[in-house]
This record gives structure tokens, sequence and C-alpha cells, in this order.
């Protein structure tokens, strides 16, 4: 299994023959947290006594062919589960229901296909050549957004390497407004449980590059990128942002890692942002969380 640090990077992998012994569910109601060198099972779903606990052995927000081809080349069976056998993944069909009867069309396969040779190009490549394939991929699925929903596999992902391309280049603007989309309208259908792990995580690694933008946009040292400028045009009040991320975070840590986890130490040792009210502002999250959505939805990468 892999092992991974309290962000999800991961670090290797690891044989544990009790975790071994859980089966594999494409909607599974446990997941594994490592915590320094302890591993825990966290239930996702309340579990009746003497139910069963499984876990995913491939990737879940993948679509159901994706998923059977991964199981049967690397643990050699079929999968029978409910996700599968009505083409679900994360519970939304495959690809829209109005889309070719629910099956995935030629050209959805294509792209798909386009989309994962891309991204396994990207790989090994240099920073110039990375972003290269990594935006040909990006511009690939907007142009088909219409018929390819930005939480289906592999858009998120590449999203996602997309992101911290952009931030090791410290393109913070640009970074955050792919984390934005991936925190308004993808992570919520791919991890439909506000405190899952794997969410909270993301929620994490979101709050610590806004931390950084934060700094960049009053300091106006983002090389002048325009959509710096056009985050501006929201006047978003980042100290009750950042707040409002701590209290989801903190909220969510009992359940998913447990506040003795290496996630909640890491999340201990992050710097907490000073209170709106010290600065004469209104605390608002509700109306902060507004304006994000707004320029997530709006604001193009």
């Amino acid at each position: 299994m892999t092992v991974t640090d309290a962000t999800g990077s991961t670090l290797g992998t690891c044989l544990s023959t009790s975790a071994a012994l859980l089966n594999h569910s494409c909607n599974p109601n446990c997941i594994f947290i490592f915590s320094g060198a302890s591993l825990s099972i966290r239930s996702l779903q309340p579990i009746p006594a003497g139910g069963e606990l499984t876990i995913s052995y491939t990737d879940i927000t993948a679509p159901s062919h994706r998923r059977q081809i991964d199981l049967k080349s690397m643990y050699y069976f079929d999968c029978a589960c409910e996700y599968c056998t009505q083409k679900l993944t994360c519970g939304m069909p495959d690809v829209p229901a109005a889309l070719n009867n629910g099956q995935p069309s030629a050209k959805i396969l294509d792209l798909e296909e386009e989309g994962e040779r891309l991204q396994i190009s990207a790989e090994n490549a240099t920073s110039e050549e990375k972003f290269k394939l990594l935006d040909e991929a990006m511009k690939l699925f907007g142009s088909y957004k219409s018929i390819y929903p930005l939480w289906r596999y592999p858009w998120p992902s590449i999203r996602n390497e997309m992101r911290l391309l952009q931030w090791s280049l410290d393109h913070w603007s640009v970074a955050a407004v792919h984390a934005l989309k991936a925190y308004f309208f993808i992570d919520p259908v791919l991890y439909p449980i506000p405190w899952h792990p794997v969410r909270i995580q993301r929620v994490f690694v979101f709050l610590k590059l806004l931390h950084e933008l934060q700094y960049q946009i009053f300091a106006s040292t983002d090389n002048g990128h325009e959509i710096e400028r056009d985050l501006k045009r929201y006047s978003i009040n980042w100290l009750s942002v950042n707040k409002g991320l701590e209290q989801e975070i903190e909220a969510a840590i009992p359940k998913a890692f447990g506040t003795d986890s290496s996630f909640a130490e890491e999340y201990r040792r992050l710097p907490k942002s000073e209170s709106p009210e010290r600065y004469g502002l209104r605390m608002d999250w509700a109306g902060e969380r507004a304006k994000l959505e707004k320029a997530a939805g709006e604001l193009e990468t």
C-alpha cells in the first residue's frame, strides 16, 4: 500500500498483513491514514456491528472502465460492486446521462486517453516542457467542457499537477485559482463527505497557498500576472477566508484523522491568521466564500 505524509504526498510503499485482509470496494466505508510510522483505519460512514470493512485498491475517482482495467491487471479480479455495475464514479454517472445513454462515447474516451498520454509524458519532463504538456491537456479538456466535466478523470489530477507547478514557479495567484476550482467544483463531487481526509488535506494545502497569496497580493510581487489583478476585483477579505478555512479544518480533524494524528500536529504548527476584527473588519466567512466561488467560476487559468 502507498505510504503518505500528513498532507497526502506519497512517501513510499509498505506491507501490512493485517491491513491486507480488508477487501476492495469502489465505494469504500474506510480509508487508511498514516501518522508517522503508524497506520490507522478511519471509517467514512456509519458501519453496523458485524459489517464488513472495505477500502479501495485503486483510484476511486477514475471511471468504472478504468477501475476495472486497473483491478484486473494488478489484483486479478473483476469488480462487481454497485458503482461498477451501474457505471458510477464517486456516486456520479461516469458521463452525464444525457450523453450517449450514459455510456462513454468514443470522443470522451479519446479525450481521456490523450489526457493520460500528456500527463505521463510530463512526469519526467523539464519544468518548461512539463508546463507545455500540462497546458496542452488543460486546453484540450477545456475546449470540450460541455461534455467533459471538471471532475472527470484525469482532468482533476492534471489540474493538480499544474497547480503544483505554478506554485513552484511562484505564480501564486494562478495556483490559487486552480485550487479554488478544485475546492468548489471538483473535490465536493469526488469526496462528498465534508470531512473526508483527502478533501481536508487539500483544504490544508490550499490554506498554506493562500498564506503566500495574501502576501503576494498586498506586496504586488506575483510577476504582475493578470489573474492577480483579476482577484483584486472581488475585494476578498483574506483574513476572513483564512479563518474560515481554519475552522473547517479544525472541525474535521477529530473525524478525519484524530486529534493526536500527525496531520493534527502539522496543522498546529501552521501559523494561524489574525482575527479580522483586530483590523476593524467583520468576520463573514459565508460572504467571503461566496466571493471566492464567484471568482472560481469566472476566472480562467
